[in-house]
């Protein structure tokens, strides 16, 4: 894993402790929330990049041929 992720994914285990702390201030929360997003989001696009086992995948799907009498 190379460094950045490896900071990032710090930041993001520091951002949840402080959005999911009793005494974190309302006034934080919308700012501190949005970074968490952004955060987890460069996670994801870094390890599909990588092939990583957390990886999103896409699937293709194929439509079946429209056939009227099934209405």
């Amino acid at each position: 894993m190379n460094s950045y992720l490896r900071l990032l994914k710090r930041t993001l285990h520091r951002l949840e402790a402080a959005v999911f702390d009793e005494g974190t201030p309302p006034r934080d929360l919308a700012s501190l929330t949005r970074r968490l997003l952004e955060v987890s989001r460069e996670i994801e696009r870094l390890e599909s990049e990588n092939g990583g086992a957390n990886a999103p995948t896409a699937t293709e799907v194929e439509d079946e041929p429209f056939d009227p009498s099934e209405i």
